[in-house]
């Protein structure tokens, strides 16, 4: 595997504190997505709601398990209607309009005794406070924790920093919450029941972690150069813990595989919170960033919230908005609306002049090899696309290829003709049975 240098970190705004968002007068919370009709809501129109009240369940796909959807805010339901989602898919959600006492915000919690719970009540903890797994596509914590039943690979990894290079959300978290990161570590890696924990975490990095922190259990701590790209997705974390020099105790850590559990600070923080305090996830850190903002800022957002409530409050825009990008200017998607509503998985929201937007039109392939050469895993993106999209076709070996894709986008960066390139091989991947 090679490393990419086209794309760094050349600036860093290292945030001392976060700040939160002035309070929505509306939160409209996401129940489901077209398409998707297994959500059960419990309330109705008319009804008063409290902070991190549960307000339906849908469930988990392939695992028949209850994922809990609960109100950011207290107040009233006022409708039920479509919103735009980060993903650009639509959604049902629940419009809650502000009102009444808080449950958690500004209450002084009293944190619960967690360390006398069995892994199965931490794994029901986690799934009733909706903790999700924002590391990559997310997913339900809980669910990745019951369904985790490979033992060789049994490992927790933790990556301390970010995966894109556009906004610094985790390394944030990592940096400002240590204490309460290293809680939600020891609560994860107790309801997985761990072979092992890795930490990988950036070469400059203030981060300490006591050697004693963790006790009997076998600890690696990796350091990653994390201004170059890509260096966060799990294949390139995989491979340094491979290449990592380790003592005699440390060499089972050679057996790590992707079949772990990646996870990141913002995950474990609302692990902690859920585990410790009892708190559901009811709001997010989201990195506010780019060159048409009068300014930037580390929120801590509450769900529901729309994208044009996060532009507000950084005093809006002192220049044509071009594009609004969530989560990476490299990984992210493209959204259409600013009424787009902030989710648990939303990490940033980049607000793009129209002056730094180039060429987006799609082109046919000029096949200049471009995205073969710059492919961290050596897969051969031009080839899979033209063969699922009516062009040349190709063996199935060659099809196969597909599962090395880590997501890093960098073939979309680097093509002249603007195809959706990673779009393509992550479609592929979906496809059940195409490849395999």
């Amino acid at each position: 595997m090679k490393t990419v240098s086209c794309i760094t970190r050349d600036k860093k705004y290292h945030f001392k504190n976060s700040v939160r968002l002035f309070l929505p007068r509306h939160a409209f919370v996401p129940l489901n997505k077209d398409g998707e009709d297994n959500f059960t809501r419990i309330v109705d129109i008319g009804d008063t709601v409290t902070e991190g009240q549960i307000i339906g369940f849908f469930m988990g796909e392939g695992s028949g398990e209850k994922i809990y959807v609960h109100s950011s805010i207290p107040g009233r339901i006022e409708s039920f209607e479509k919103r735009m989602f980060p993903d650009g898919k639509t959604g049902m959600t629940a419009k809650i309009s502000v009102g009444g006492a808080f449950s958690f915000l500004g209450k002084n919690l009293k944190a619960n005794e967690w360390q006398w719970n069995t892994p199965e009540q931490i794994l029901e903890t986690l799934s009733e406070k909706g903790v999700q797994n924002t590391f990559g596509k997310r997913k339900d914590l809980a669910t990745q924790i019951s369904t985790c039943n490979v033992q060789k690979s049994r490992f927790l990894v933790v990556r301390m920093y970010d995966d894109d290079p556009s906004y610094e959300t985790d390394s944030f978290v990592a940096g400002k919450c240590t204490r309460e990161v290293l809680d939600g570590v020891h609560i994860v890696s107790h309801a997985l029941r761990a072979k092992g924990i890795v930490f990988a975490m950036p070469k400059k990095s203030s981060i300490e972690i006591p050697d004693d922190e963790f006790g009997t259990m076998p600890v690696l701590k990796i350091f990653v150069d994390d201004t170059r790209y890509p260096s966060g997705h799990v294949q390139s974390i995989v491979h340094a813990v491979k290449l990592a020099a380790k003592t005699p105790e440390q060499t089972m850590f050679d057996a790590i595989s992707e079949f772990g559990l990646f996870v990141d600070p913002e995950t474990l923080y609302s692990a902690y919170e859920a585990v410790v305090f009892g708190k559901p996830v009811v709001e997010s850190f989201v990195h506010a960033t780019g060159n048409c903002l009068r300014s930037s800022a580390l929120f801590r957002v509450r769900l529901g919230t729309t994208v044009r409530s996060l532009m507000e409050q950084c005093g809006g825009c002192d220049r044509p908005l071009g594009k609004v990008i969530v989560n990476g200017i490299v990984m992210g998607d493209c959204v259409e609306s600013l009424d787009t509503i902030i989710t648990k998985d939303v990490k940033s929201v980049a607000f793009v002049p129209s002056r730094e937007l180039s060429d987006q039109n799609r082109n046919p392939c000029v096949r200049c090899g471009k995205c073969r050469s710059i492919c961290p895993e050596g897969i051969f993106p031009d080839l899979i696309y033209r063969h699922c999209n009516g062009g040349k076709k190709i063996g199935r070996e060659m099809l196969s290829t597909s599962a090395l894709c880590s997501g890093c986008c960098l073939c979309n960066s680097v093509c002249p003709s603007r195809l959706p390139l990673c779009q393509t091989i992550e479609n592929l991947r979906n496809t059940e049975n195409e490849v395999y």
